[in-house]
């Protein structure tokens, strides 16, 4: 999946930003709020006539652009950002897509195409905005000759006072179980259409009331006898639309954290900006990472959307967005209006406009609506429906099932001891024949799937590398010994190593014959990556590095070859200036390695002495004081592919989470369910962030979307350990034996904890996303 924008959708959303900054500002919506029933009619003309908005998402076989959700999408986003006070969401989505789903072809022929144009708009007459359940409609009809007769109330109906079609679908009275599509116009007789005040005076909201109303056979627009598919089109109807406004939520956030910004850089107290205290920064940053999340999540149910055919996938998709555009749209907005301070709760301000919004529009398909959805999905549904989140590609079925079977076919004899065992948390699990695993998959080709051929790699596509992470993992594929050789020293010498580093390591961690460990945090530095005390000294006469100090929580070091470290050359030099990036064979006088055992009683952790330990001097990658620049590049290698490894992992053991709840009986539990559902649905928005980061272009930049990763991650794999204990009860408490489920889950309540301090704790990776996603002020450094 491809989350890169082409050149139409990137002057879909261009033109669209430019525009709407310009017609809809914040006077252009009070105006249309105070004067104009939160309608502005002038934009909406300007949007159906002038742009044709409204017939994105049509066929061009009826009049319109014949693009899809995506561009709808990356519309509402930014009408969303500006709170434009206009009908796009009754009419250009749940009426187009009504017609578009449920209609037969002659009214689809002639509505859509007035749609489309702009010469006509409509409104879905629905029990509940974005609801359609049978049990809720209290609208009927009955048969009166050649006509029939509706009566009946919708309390909400989005839209429908500016609409000059209503789409009314109506039990159909005398007939079990039949419901069908009406279009009546909005001024036909019997038709009372009351515009209700609403707490967002920025989107119009009627009551709807049919009494005796006559129309003639022809106004249903239903196909005789499709009562199930008349269900089924206008649930998809109303998934759309949520992920439409799912996509306005975000833009929404988006402005809340942009008039944030502006005004905590601007705004002084104390004697200095507002910005550059280190609360407001973590709140600014929480800001983006619940934003940039929910775009993660909302982007690819977009295009699951363009492309799935699937119902149960869409509404699960859909699902996963919507809770997370709730949450970004109302959490961006509150934190708006507090770190505006006292102005932020005046009228004058624009942060109460959005927070009224935000609330609105999180109640129309909720959280709890969200995660009931998934929770369904996840603990009632039958075997074989559970799952479908994992379609693929049919043009890539081919190679997911060379991955699959090869894995089936290796993982057995000697190797099926290694299913599933050897991830984070277990990576003491049978090290010597992790490594033999390691030599399997490289005479296989399994080895450095992504790396360039002339370097030994099999250079394959994106989408095949993440197929290979994705059925590597289902299988029960261990932890990889040679992950940090192959994921990130590799890809570093790539890029930056001498043709002679390249000839000479490269090998060797191609065909999983030698492995490496990292040589970055150091005792006194804790996430100060910068901080670095190790020294290395030049010896004159031969030009080697000797190397002296210490660096800690060095993974597997006790199982690996060599080590890449990251040492201050110029003794004079203070942070990021004067370092060396320096490969180190571990098998040498001076380097002494100790385990460090943790909170789970394992020690794949390690402490590295050097005491004269010596680097030659054909292998220092880059030049001395460079070493800062290889050592970003490095982390910025391990926010690649294996991440969705990684996921993979995760969502094993989320399901081991599930089982263990099911065979308990603690999945009958609305807290347990809830909690599994968002669990779930943090897994879909890991996969589409992941996704997203891997469609940037390959510039080397961190984008907001990878610098949210790695705190998105961590929190949720804590979260889901302590879920992991509350599932086991009383049991969590107890060692001994089972069907080894519960010791697998003890290690990772325990192991997970440390997620969010190792690689960066939870309050770095804050400063780093306020500094450098947000571009706000940078914390003072004291020199040492």
């Amino acid at each position: 999946m491809d989350f890169t924008l082409n050149a139409d959708q990137k002057m879909i959303l261009e033109s669209a930003e430019q525009f709407l900054a310009q017609e809809s500002d914040s006077a252009a919506v009070r105006r249309a709020m105070e004067n104009a029933g939160g309608h502005d009619a002038a934009l909406w003309e300007e949007i159906r006539t002038g742009l044709g908005w409204c017939g994105v998402a049509v066929p061009e076989a009826f009049g319109g652009m014949g693009l899809g959700q995506l561009e709808r999408g990356l519309l509402m986003e930014e009408m969303g950002r500006r709170l434009a006070c206009v009908s796009y969401l009754s009419s250009a989505c749940l009426a187009t897509d009504a017609l578009l789903h449920v209609a037969h072809r002659e009214a689809q022929e002639r509505y859509l195409l007035q749609l489309a144009n702009g010469s006509l708009s409509a409104a879905l007459v629905l029990p509940a905005p974005l609801v359609w359940e049978t049990g809720a409609c209290k609208i009927s009809a009955h048969r009166e000759g050649s006509a029939y007769v509706l009566n009946g109330i919708a309390p909400q109906v989005p839209g429908a006072a500016q609409a000059d079609l209503l789409l009314v679908p109506a039990r159909l009275v005398g007939e079990a179980d039949a419901y069908g599509l009406f279009a009546i116009p909005a001024m036909a007789e019997g038709v009372q259409v009351t515009a209700l005040p609403a707490l967002d005076a920025s989107r119009p909201v009627a009551r709807v009331e049919l009494r005796c109303v006559a129309v003639p056979d022809a106004s249903r627009i239903d196909p005789s006898g499709w009562s199930e598919e008349l269900h089924e089109g206008l649930r998809r109807t109303c998934d759309l639309a949520a992920l439409a406004l799912a996509a306005e939520q975000v833009g929404g956030a988006r402005q809340c954290l942009d008039l944030t910004l502006s005004y905590v850089n601007e705004r002084h107290q104390f004697g200095r900006a507002v910005a550059s205290f280190q609360a407001v920064k973590h709140r600014c940053a929480q800001m983006m990472i619940a934003l940039e999340s929910a775009r993660s999540t909302v982007y690819g149910a977009l295009r699951t959307a363009q492309t799935c055919r699937n119902a149960d996938r869409l509404a699960l998709d859909v699902a996963c967005a919507k809770a997370a555009a709730n949450h970004a749209a109302f959490f961006c907005a509150q934190e708006a209006i507090q770190l505006h301070g006292g102005v932020g709760f005046t009228w004058e301000y624009d942060p109460q406009l959005y927070f009224k919004r935000a609330n609105a529009t999180r109640s129309w398909l909720s959280e709890d609506e969200c995660y009931a959805r998934i929770a369904t999905h996840l603990c009632d549904a039958a075997e074989e429906r559970r799952g479908i989140e994992n379609e693929s590609d049919d043009s890539q079925a081919g190679f997911r099932a060379e991955v699959a079977s090869w894995m089936q076919s290796h993982l057995q004899g000697e190797f099926a001891a290694l299913r599933h065992r050897g991830g984070p948390g277990d990576e003491e699990a049978y090290p010597e024949l992790r490594k033999k695993w390691e030599q399997v998959l490289a005479q296989g080709g399994w080895t450095c799937v992504g790396w360039p051929a002339e370097h030994g790699g099999r250079a394959l596509s994106v989408a095949q590398q993440v197929i290979f992470h994705e059925e590597y993992v289902r299988a029960g594929g261990p932890g990889r010994m040679g992950h940090i050789g192959e994921g990130l020293i590799g890809p570093t010498l790539i890029a930056y190593g001498t043709e002679d580093q390249k000839a000479r390591f490269l090998p060797g961690i191609r065909d999983g014959s030698v492995f490496w460990c990292q040589g970055y945090s150091e005792p006194g530095a804790g996430s100060d990556l910068a901080n670095v005390q190790t020294r290395a000294v030049r010896d004159e006469a031969t030009g080697d590095w000797i190397v002296h100090g210490q660096k800690v929580w060095t993974s597997l070091a006790h199982e690996s070859d060599w080590i890449f470290v990251l040492a201050r050359c110029d003794s004079a030099s203070r942070g990021n200036r004067g370092l060396i990036f320096l490969l180190m064979p571990l098998n040498q006088p001076g380097i002494e390695i100790r385990p460090i055992r943790q909170i789970s009683g394992s020690a794949e952790f390690n402490e590295v002495f050097f005491d004269g330990a010596r680097a030659k001097a054909c292998d220092v990658v880059g030049a001395p004081g460079e070493g800062w620049k290889i050592a970003m590049a490095l982390l910025g290698f391990e926010r690649g592919l294996s991440t969705l490894g990684q996921q993979m992992h995760f969502r094993y053991e989320f399901d081991m989470v599930v089982e263990a709840a099911r065979a308990n009986g603690s999945l009958r539990n609305p807290a347990i369910r809830r909690r599994l559902a968002q669990a779930w649905a943090g897994l879909r928005t890991m996969r589409y962030n992941a996704l997203r980061m891997l469609s940037d272009g390959g510039d080397g930049q961190l984008r907001r979307e990878t610098l949210i990763y790695k705190h998105f991650w961590s929190n949720w794999h804590r979260a889901l350990g302590e879920l992991a204990m509350e599932v086991l009860g009383t049991e969590a408490n107890l060692l001994g034996a089972d069907d080894g489920r519960r010791a697998r889950l003890q290690g990772l309540f325990l192991f997970s904890r440390a997620d969010t301090i190792y690689a960066g704790t939870n309050e770095i990776q804050l400063n780093i996303i306020a500094e450098r996603g947000l571009g706000m002020p940078k914390e003072a450094r004291v020199a040492a």
